[in-house]
């Protein structure tokens, strides 16, 4: 989730190029030790013999995405960073989600940021060496500054000679891996570059999503959803669902009092939005797994599911929506 820009001048910028590059080649120096000189062409097996370019999807670890279909479709996730009791954590390498879920009610300091400039570059510039053609999809601009990130690390060291391709999702979680996740698909079947990116920018269009909030605690010094401060001063046991439209995690809906499940009681927008199509589902939670297996049954006896996933919130939006929020992402077909 967004933090402050870096705001760094000319001069920083140099320093943070430089030492991407230094990391690059100290990089090179370690993988030219491990491979034979045959006939003095090791460099040349590295850059251009020895294994076939390649294509790419990378995306971040705030995609949400079930790790078997990371492998499957050989998607690369890059660690957004947390900053948990004041030490930084990189999400999924340092600290798994359920350490982080076990763990939550012991920190009393949370926060998010984006991919830093120089660690973006470093696996930007080693990922460029064996793959010609690279699509890259973010999560929305107006959550975390990785999109922004990435835009000046290929406006950097883009690569003439290769195709790449960055994406802001305008998403959030599933909401961004299910866009992933069609893309990567059609990457493996094969389809051209400019077809995988369309039917990115098709999913990104077609996504609906509707995210529960259950308690208000999470949201009092948020400034990352519109409409959140009006929403505290409002009526007490309100429970808002929130929505991503135009990049921005708004307020869909108020809803009072008891709530079992806060996005069956939305069911009959949710039948304005699929209006009787086939669609692809996500159900995401945070802490608790216990309305997973209720909202999937529900679906599917209300509408025809042509896939359903299943995945858990990124610490990076737990920290903002809390522990007991869930949500489902959809996309509905023509």
């Amino acid at each position: 989730m967004k933090q402050g820009s870096h705001g760094c001048d000319e001069a920083y910028a140099v320093l943070l190029k430089k030492k991407v590059q230094d990391g690059l080649a100290a990089f090179f120096d370690k993988l030219l030790n491990c491979v034979p000189d045959f006939l003095g062409c090791r460099w040349v097996l590295i850059m251009n013999g020895g294994a076939k370019m390649e294509r790419l999807i990378i995306t971040d670890s705030t995609a949400d995405i079930p790790d078997e279909l990371v492998n499957r479709y050989g998607i690369k996730v890059m660690p957004v960073n947390l900053v948990l009791n004041g030490k930084n954590y990189r999400d999924g390498l340092d600290i798994s989600r359920t350490d982080f879920y076990d763990t939550f009610d012991t920190f009393a300091q949370m926060a998010s940021g984006p991919i830093s400039y120089e660690d973006y570059g470093l696996e930007f510039l080693q990922l460029s060496q064996r793959y010609h053609e690279i699509i890259i999809i973010h999560c929305s601009r107006h959550l975390s500054e990785t999109y922004n990130t990435a835009i000046k690390v290929i406006q950097e060291f883009g690569d003439s000679g290769r195709k790449i391709e960055v994406m802001d999702s305008g998403q959030c979680s599933m909401g961004l891996g299910m866009i992933v996740l069609a893309a990567a698909e059609a990457m493996q079947e094969g389809m051209s570059f400019e077809r995988v990116v369309a039917v990115a920018d098709r999913t990104r269009k077609k996504m609906h999503s509707y995210m529960a909030i259950p308690t208000l605690k999470y949201l009092k010094k948020n400034k990352k959803i519109g409409g959140a401060k009006a929403l505290l001063g409002s009526a007490m046991g309100v429970k808002p669902v929130l929505e991503m439209s135009q990049g921005k995690m708004v307020i869909k809906s108020k809803l009072f009092g008891e709530q079992k499940n806060m996005i069956l009681a939305m069911m009959e927008s949710i039948k304005e939005d699929i209006r009787g199509r086939p669609i692809t589902l996500s159900i995401i939670y945070a802490g608790n797994q216990s309305l997973v297996e209720n909202l999937k049954a529900v679906f599917q006896s209300s509408f025809e599911c042509k896939k359903i996933y299943v995945a858990r919130f990124s610490p990076s939006i737990a920290i903002n929506t809390g522990p007991e929020s869930y949500a489902v992402f959809f996309t509905a077909h023509d």
